[in-house]
């Protein structure tokens, strides 16, 4: 069986397994450990299937519901390139992206109003990650860190080793 996304997702082969399962007999409990899902979660298949006479496609998997994107991939990836050029550029106060402020720049740049929870599940698409920073600080010397890590790097991990081989054997 296959979806609009290829092959059966891992959810849908344990909810139509767990269907199968609960057709030929096998108590909830049962059915949770072997799949390896709670007990509410095949109570609620149990209750899905008897609400449609038995019929196991109730379980799987339903096309998705929502709306195409608004932004072409030609803007896509003009966002992509407008982010990875670092929100001051683009004339934001700080580098710091959020959704609210790619929210901003979507509804500026492209005149298309997105919410910051869309702009969430955009960022991926584009190879992005809402957890991690893609610009490096301004601040940042390449030089400070190496005088930093040979010198006082050295002296703070020779007086730990220093502090902790003093102690005492009662």
């Amino acid at each position: 069986m296959s979806t609009k996304h290829g092959s059966l997702s891992s959810q849908e082969l344990k909810r139509l397994q767990g269907g199968e399962m609960i057709l030929n007999g096998y108590d909830t409990e049962e059915i949770a450990e072997i799949v390896g899902v709670s007990e509410s979660a095949v109570r609620k298949w149990r209750r899905k299937l008897e609400a449609h006479d038995d019929d196991i496609a109730c379980l799987s998997r339903k096309p998705g519901t929502g709306t195409t994107s608004l932004l072409t991939d030609e803007q896509k990836e003009q966002l992509k390139q407008i982010i990875l050029g670092g929100a001051i550029d683009a004339g934001y106060p700080t580098e710091r992206w959020t959704s609210k402020i790619v929210a901003d720049l979507i509804q500026k740049k492209f005149g298309i109003e997105m919410a910051p929870r869309t702009v969430r599940d955009l960022l991926p698409t584009l190879g992005l990650s809402p957890q991690m920073p893609v610009v490096q600080s301004h601040k940042h010397s390449d030089e400070a860190v190496s005088r930093w890590r040979t010198q006082a790097w050295k002296r703070i991990k020779k007086s730990e080793k220093t502090r902790y081989s003093h102690s005492f054997v009662g």
